[in-house]
């Protein structure tokens, strides 16, 4: 989750605000690498924010032209993460972004399930860092607010009054993840190599290895699918409220606005809140894929 911060010309920054920031600096570890798996790097431009790196390339008229887009499940191989995470671990991970990477495509694409598509995206998680449990375990259950802000944003939490409790910025995860869009003779119309790290202020502590890596792949999954949707840089696009759908689907969990993302399931809804609450792991309250569809497979 990225945080912007500003102040009015003349104003002194509040004290809170400083120690924010330097609760943020508390940062996992940001690696931007090159796998192989994108079919060219050459084009890719580098972001950078306070918690997330980036490089990217979009082709703006293939973007415009484009109507239907089919989702690739995103490759987890467990080389990746060694045997610090299971089968079913890497598997939420990569539906996480794929779920809400179909969100954000189906806000301007008719999302398909056919190979017959104007762009197939295709995605693979590169590097992790897991999260620390024992250090998680520190600050379980402390606050609310965290949980809306991992969930829906941190200007949203601050309008309904929550205020976040940081965690201990110690032993948070991080993820890479390689992204690009291919258009029928495959190819490359868009690519992002992503790389985000969880902080102790919008990162809700789980008792999982998998707790940052999950959430953070749901950041992934948007910043792509937006930068796909509106063919523009998401990490310079300004904040906003979320809308009523947005906090319909990707919070409480209810049906997608397009039937081919119900392959990737819902979002855990209320059960998920709760489970934050309390610290429990991602798979305890996230059914992840359906069983059939092109959201069910792992390669």
């Amino acid at each position: 989750m990225r945080s912007r911060f500003g102040s009015r010309p003349g104003s002194t920054r509040p004290l809170w605000a400083l120690g924010l920031l330097s609760l943020l600096a508390g940062c996992g570890t940001v690696v931007l690498n090159e796998t192989g798996s994108l079919s060219r790097y050459d084009r890719l431009v580098a972001r950078e924010e306070v918690a997330t790196r980036a490089r990217l390339y979009a082709d703006p008229a293939a973007l415009a032209q484009t109507r239907t887009v089919r989702i690739v499940p995103t490759r987890f191989p467990e080389a990746v993460s060694g045997p610090g995470l299971n089968a079913v671990e890497r598997r939420l991970i990569a539906n996480a972004a794929d779920r809400a990477l179909c969100y954000e495509l189906s806000l301007r694409y008719d999302v398909v399930s056919t190979k017959a598509a104007d762009l197939t995206v295709r995605a693979a998680v590169t590097r992790i860092d897991l999260t620390n449990v024992p250090a998680a375990g520190a600050t379980i259950a402390t606050s609310a607010g965290i949980t809306i802000a991992s969930q829906v944003g941190v200007g949203f939490a601050t309008t309904v009054g929550r205020v976040p409790i940081p965690r201990v910025p110690i032993g948070l995860g991080s993820l890479t993840v390689e992204a690009e869009a291919l258009d029928r003779r495959s190819r490359q119309r868009a690519a992002m190599i992503w790389g985000g790290a969880a902080n102790a202020f919008t990162n809700q502590a789980r008792i999982s290895p998998a707790s940052d890596a999950y959430d953070l792949a749901g950041e992934f999954g948007q910043d792509f699918g937006t930068f796909l949707a509106t063919g523009k840089d998401p990490f310079r696009l300004p904040i906003a409220i979320p809308t009523y759908d947005r906090v319909r689907i990707t919070t409480l969990g209810e049906a997608p606005l397009d039937p081919d993302c119900e392959a990737f399931g819902r979002a855990p809804g209320v059960d998920g809140i709760i489970g934050d609450y309390i610290g429990l792991p991602p798979d305890w309250t996230d059914k992840g894929p359906k069983i059939s569809g092109p959201g069910a497979s792992r390669r």
